[in-house]
C-alpha cells in the first residue's frame, strides 16, 4: 500500500514540498502589515517568492492593488498548470474538482456583494480567480448589477441550473442564503464523486477538512438564525447537506434553542475543543464575525496538517493547494487595506495565517 502510494504521489509530492517552501512565513506577514505605505509594502513584497513576478511585470510603475491581485492569479494559474500538466488519472481529475472550491467561495462573495449593493472594487476585492480567463469572468459577473442579471450571465453551466432551482426561494425571502447553499452542495457533490476511486484513508483526509467546513458553517446559521428569529422554512434552506456524519450533527444542532445549545451540541463531537474556545469568545464579544474568524483558523491549520503528515498522499495536493489560495487572499486583502490606511490591527483580522 505504501509502495503503490509512493508511486502515485512521489513526484507531486517532492514538487509539492519544494513550492511550500516559497510560501510567506509568520515574519515576512508581520513586516508587510507594519509598511508605513502602499508603496513600501510593495517593496517588502518584492523582497519575498513574489519580486520576480512584481518585477517583471511592473517594471517603471507601482502596481495598483487591482493589477496586483491580476498578476497573482496570474502565478496561481501557472502554479497550477505546472502542476496539474504532471497528474493523471484520478489524482488529475480530483485536483481539478478540487480547485473548484475557489470558484464556489468566488460566486457565493459575488452573490452577496450584488444583494447588499456592494461598490465594485469591493466585491472584486476578496476574489481569487485560478487565470487570467476567470478574472474576466468574475469582473463580467460583477458588473450585471444584479443577482438575477449575474445567473443568466453565469458561464458554469451546472452552477447556473443550480442557482436557477434556488432562484424563487432567493427572491421570495430576499435572502442570499439558499443560493450560497445551492453553490455549495454543487461544490461538495463533485468532489464526492471524484473521491469514489480513492481509498478509504484518501477519502478521510479530503473529508477532514470538507465535513469541517460544512459543520461549522451550519453551527453559524444557526446561530445567526435564532439571533435573527428567522421563521423555521428560511433556516432550513440555508442548511448545507454533505455527508451521513455531517447530517447527524446538523440534525444534533437543529435541536437547539438558543447559542449556547448549538454550541454544546457540537461540543459533544470531536469539535469539542474549537466549540469551547468559541463560545467563550462570543460571549466576551457578541460578535460572530469574530468566531468566524476563528473557524477560518481552525480550517486553514487543519489544511496545513496535511502537508505534515505521512507525504504520499491525496491531501499534500489539497493542502497545497488550499494554501496558496489563502495566502494570495491575504496578500490582496493587506494590499488594499494598506492602501486604504487601515490599521495593520483591522487588516490582520481579516487575514488567515497559519
Amino acid at each position: 500500500m505504501s509502495s503503490r502510494a509512493a508511486n502515485e504521489y512521489g513526484y507531486i509530492n517532492a514538487r509539492i514540498r519544494g513550492l511550500k517552501s516559497r510560501f510567506l512565513t509568520v515574519g515576512d506577514y508581520e513586516r508587510l502589515l507594519q509598511s508605513a505605505t502602499y508603496e513600501d509594502f510593495i517593496r517588502g513584497l518584492g523582497n519575498t517568492y513574489y519580486g520576480p513576478i512584481i518585477s517583471s511585470q511592473f517594471t517603471q510603475t507601482i502596481p495598483e492593488p487591482a493589477e496586483l491581485g491580476l498578476a497573482l492569479s496570474n502565478d496561481f494559474a501557472d502554479v497550477s498548470y505546472r502542476l496539474i500538466r504532471t497528474l493523471s488519472g484520478k489524482v488529475r481529475n480530483f485536483t481539478e474538482t478540487y480547485q473548484n472550491m475557489f470558484l464556489a467561495d468566488s460566486i457565493k462573495s459575488i452573490i452577496r456583494g450584488l444583494h447588499v449593493d456592494l461598490d465594485r472594487d469591493e466585491v472584486l476585492r476578496f476574489l481569487v480567480p485560478t487565470s487570467p480567463e476567470q478574472a474576466s469572468e468574475f469582473e463580467r459577473l460583477v458588473d450585471a448589477g444584479s443577482v438575477r442579471k449575474a445567473i443568466d450571465i453565469m458561464p458554469y453551466w451546472d452552477v447556473k441550473i443550480a442557482l436557477l432551482t434556488r432562484l424563487p426561494v432567493y427572491e421570495e425571502f430576499e435572502s442570499t442564503a439558499p443560493l450560497e447553499v445551492a453553490v455549495e452542495e454543487w461544490y461538495l457533490r463533485t468532489v464526492l464523486d471524484a473521491l469514489e476511486d480513492f481509498s478509504k484513508e484518501d477519502q478521510s483526509r479530503v473529508l477532514d477538512v470538507l465535513e469541517a467546513r460544512v459543520d461549522l458553517r451550519n453551527m453559524l446559521t444557526m446561530i445567526r438564525a435564532l439571533a435573527l428569529q428567522l421563521e423555521a422554512r428560511v433556516v432550513e434552506l440555508s442548511l448545507v447537506r454533505f455527508t451521513r456524519k455531517s447530517q447527524s450533527i446538523l440534525e444534533s444542532i437543529q435541536l437547539g434553542a438558543n447559542w449556547r445549545e448549538v454550541m454544546n451540541r457540537l461540543g459533544t463531537t470531536r469539535y469539542a475543543q474549537l466549540v469551547g474556545r468559541l463560545a467563550r469568545l462570543y460571549e466576551d464579544t457578541n460578535d460572530l464575525s469574530e468566531v468566524e474568524l476563528v473557524i477560518e483558523d481552525y480550517i486553514a491549520k487543519r489544511v496545513m496538517l496535511q502537508l505534515t503528515a505521512f507525504p504520499f498522499h491525496i491531501g499534500t495536493v489539497l493542502g497545497f493547494f488550499s494554501l496558496k489560495y489563502y495566502e494570495i487572499r491575504n496578500i490582496r486583502s493587506i494590499a488594499v487595506g494598506l492602501e486604504r490606511g487601515e490599521s495593520p490591527e483591522n487588516i490582520r483580522r481579516m487575514i488567515t495565517i497559519w
